[in-house]
């Protein structure tokens, strides 16, 4: 089994989160630097952001749709409250939706719930997906297509912020094989 990940080329639709360090929002999040970039929301639920993704860096015909290919997507966040207790709304801790969405691609958002962080930000991952609608296989346009969109769900404490420093897709797949010509002699003799 093979992989290669894809990373954020632009922002699409609905853009509610906030960008730090980095040239634009996709290039905040290209990237696990931390501190250095990353794009954030804080105080408002609700709030969503959604990323097209870089076309694939492996070709079409290296890739055997024919077998299953699996694309899940990642982020690395952090929620900066620390210590404390939940004394209810708003939270010591947060959630997150993490989603495949594009063209034609319908799949369920995976919630992950942030507790509260040292910093470190670790990794999440939404659903690993072998189909990127119901009863439809994975396509080389599904991969060209795919979008990452990230929702915070609940209110966050006053003066702290979810952050997310770095969103890719992971694709895993089977390496097409590649007909070899076979221009060996047949019984001694080239035909």
């Amino acid at each position: 089994m093979s992989s290669f990940i894809m990373l954020p080329e632009d922002t699409t639709g609905t853009n509610e989160w906030h960008n730090f360090g980095g040239a634009d929002f996709q290039d905040s999040v290209q990237a696990n630097d931390g501190a250095t970039s990353y794009v954030y929301e804080q105080a408002s639920a609700n709030q969503e952001i959604t990323f097209t993704m870089a076309n694939p860096s492996v070709a079409e015909e290296d890739i055997d749709f024919n077998e299953t290919v699996t694309v899940t997507p990642y982020m690395y966040a952090d929620y900066t409250f620390v210590g404390g207790t939940d004394l209810g709304a708003p939270h010591t801790y947060s959630y997150l939706k993490i989603q495949l969405t594009g063209t034609d691609i319908s799949i369920a958002a995976s919630s992950e719930t942030l507790t509260t962080e040292d910093g470190s930000y670790p990794a999440y991952s939404g659903f690993a997906s072998t189909q990127k609608a119901i009863f439809t296989d994975w396509d080389y346009a599904g991969l060209q297509n795919c979008q990452v969109k990230l929702e915070n769900t609940i209110r966050s404490r006053r003066f702290h912020s979810i952050r997310v420093t770095y969103v890719y897709i992971k694709v895993d797949y089977t390496e097409a094989e590649v007909a070899v010509a076979d221009n060996a002699p047949f019984f001694g003799t080239n035909f």
